[in-house]
Formats: C-alpha cells, sequence, structure tokens
C-alpha cells in the first residue's frame, strides 16, 4: 500500500538534511510475537490437505464358553485438516522518503530494490507483523472467506481458526462442552475446577492445559490468591497448575476477547503447515522504480480427534451440554 509520510514532510519538511536522525529515533508500537503454536504439536507436509484416520475397537472381552464368540470389531473413520493459501503482498516507492527526514533510509543506488528501506521495513515490520496478524487474527479467530477476485482479502479471513473448529465440533457433538453456567471473575477459580471434572477420567491423568484469554487467566489467579491458595510470590507454574492434577492454566493472546475455554493433548492439536520459510522471506521485485514484496505458504490447524477435546462456550445451549 506504499509509503505514507504526508505527516512527517507537514512536520519537518520536503527536503532531506543530514544530521543525527537514525533507525533508533525511528519509534514503532510493540507487535504480538508468536505464542499459540508454541502449545501445539507443528507438522509439515507437502499436502494441501493432510489427511487422518482414527481407529476404534469395540469392546473384546466376555464370560468363557468352548463355543466361538466374535466379538469385537473395528472401525476407521477419516479425518482432515484443509490447508489454506495465505500470502502476503505489498509494494511501495522507495523514492518517496528520499526528500524527507528519513533520506538516510534511501540510497544513490539505481536498484530502488537494494535501498536501506527496503530491508529495514521488512526486518522490522513485515517479519513482525506477519507473526502479530498470524497470532491474534488468524490461529484462533480466524474464519475463512474467499477473497474476491483482485481485492486483497481481509485479515482474519484466510484460514479457519481452532475457535471455528472448535464451534464446529460443539455444533456437531463431536466435541465434548463443559457445562459450567455462567463464569464471572468472582467464580472463575471455582469453575476451572469443575472444568476439569469435566474431563474423562482415562485423560484426567494426562499433562495438559485449559486455554483461555490473557484476561481470563488473570482473573484466575486472582481469585485463586483471594482464596489464599497462593501468596503473589510464587513461582508462576505453581500458581497456574490446577489442584490436585497435571493440568494448568495457560493464557493465550490469540483468545483475547474470547470466552471459550478448552483442553486437549498437545499430541491432539495440531498445526500443519507447508513452505512455512516462506512466512520469514520474500521474493523482491522492482519495475518503474516500485519495489514489490510477495510471499505466501500454506497452513491449517484442529484436532486429530475431537472427542478428546473439551471445551466450554458461553454461547452454547445448556441443552446440548455432555458433562460428567
Amino acid at each position: 500500500m506504499g509509503l505514507t509520510v504526508t505527516d512527517l514532510i507537514t512536520e519537518y519538511g520536503a527536503y532531506y538534511k543530514a544530521g543525527s536522525q537514525n533507525v533508533t529515533r525511528v519509534l514503532k508500537q510493540m507487535m504480538q510475537p508468536t505464542v499459540t503454536e508454541n502449545y501445539m504439536t507443528l507438522l509439515k507436509t507437502d499436502d494441501t490437505v493432510y489427511q487422518l484416520s482414527q481407529g476404534k475397537i469395540a469392546d473384546l472381552i466376555q464370560p468363557f464358553q468352548k463355543a466361538f464368540t466374535a466379538k469385537g470389531g473395528m472401525t476407521f473413520t477419516p479425518n482432515k485438516i484443509e490447508l489454506n493459501h495465505i500470502k502476503v503482498d505489498d509494494s511501495l516507492y522507495p523514492d518517496d522518503i528520499e526528500a524527507t527526514w528519513l533520506g538516510f533510509l534511501s540510497s544513490s543506488d539505481l536498484t530502488r530494490k537494494d535501498w536501506p528501506i527496503v530491508r529495514y521495513i521488512i526486518e522490522q515490520y513485515y517479519l513482525p507483523k506477519i507473526k502479530d496478524n498470524l497470532e491474534l487474527k488468524e490461529i484462533f479467530k480466524g474464519i475463512y472467506a474467499a477473497p474476491g477476485a483482485g481485492v486483497a482479502g481481509a485479515t482474519g479471513t484466510s484460514m479457519d481458526g481452532i475457535g471455528k473448529k472448535i464451534t464446529d465440533g460443539l455444533a456437531d457433538g463431536t466435541i465434548n462442552f463443559a457445562n459450567l453456567g455462567v463464569v464471572t471473575t468472582a467464580n472463575i477459580f471455582d469453575k476451572v475446577e469443575l472444568f476439569i471434572d469435566h474431563i474423562s477420567e482415562v485423560y484426567q491423568g494426562v499433562e495438559m492445559n485449559v486455554f483461555m484469554s490473557k484476561s481470563w487467566e488473570k482473573a484466575y489467579l486472582r481469585d485463586k490468591r483471594s482464596q489464599a491458595y497462593y501468596n503473589i510470590g510464587s513461582d508462576a507454574q505453581i500458581a497456574n497448575r490446577i489442584d490436585f492434577t497435571p493440568q494448568s492454566v495457560v493464557g493465550l493472546p490469540s483468545m483475547n476477547g474470547s470466552d471459550v475455554f478448552f483442553a486437549t493433548p498437545k499430541d491432539n492439536m495440531l498445526y500443519v503447515q507447508k513452505k512455512d520459510l516462506n512466512k520469514y522471506r520474500f521474493n523482491i521485485e522492482e519495475s518503474k522504480r516500485e519495489v514489490y514484496f510477495m510471499t505466501d505458504w500454506y497452513e491449517g490447524v484442529g484436532f486429530g480427534i475431537n472427542e478428546i477435546v473439551w471445551a466450554y462456550d458461553p454461547t452454547v445451549s445448556v441443552a446440548s451440554s455432555s458433562g460428567i
């Protein structure tokens, strides 16, 4: 979308005067680094659909008799995670900054794509912003929408995120709904313990995290402190541990603004990627003094087995709950 330096020119003038300015004086707001993918199982593939199958076996044991009485049977059902094709396209005229306060990032080189401004923007803005967009708008909150022809699609519509997969799984009954009633900042400590009780006893001894927004995590810790179960000097890992279980509360930036809680073993929460290194490198082209930035890759998220995902969503009807 180009370089906008209108205000800079208004304030400092449409010229460059060598002085003490340098990149340390170009300030920027913090962008959100990657967090959620660190709690997922990363899978690499060359396919655009990652195909899985879930096997189930019926009960086998029966009372003895001499006659052969077959009992059991295997059922295999398909499961797939679709990878979405994601891209970054942008362009700019490096000449726009030459006669401005930012002129120290220009060059006398006739090849504009080699000017310092190009590398500076990639390293300091594009790469961090890609991580920021994925974490805050795609990996949990994303809902895929096909782009209009010739029109840049909205950020947050590049893929179906974890939240969409949970919504779909609760709707079709394949993901377990934890009926917690109304959760507030005053009762969240007790509600998280109730959430754990909804997990199948077969899995209650499995280490996993109860994921929620950062604000709900903070509310949980404050409620736990108010009940004198730990003091402010406690180790963070102890503070987040749910008592008498191997489970812990983890707040994710990707879930900010969401009231959903969910838990599943790490090896069941999958992040499938193809050409993922392209997120950190660009094809740079130049035409008639304009520099173009392009990259693309594939990724998708999902669960290997929906039946070992437990979720609380206050928008789900209590009538559809499956609990302890």
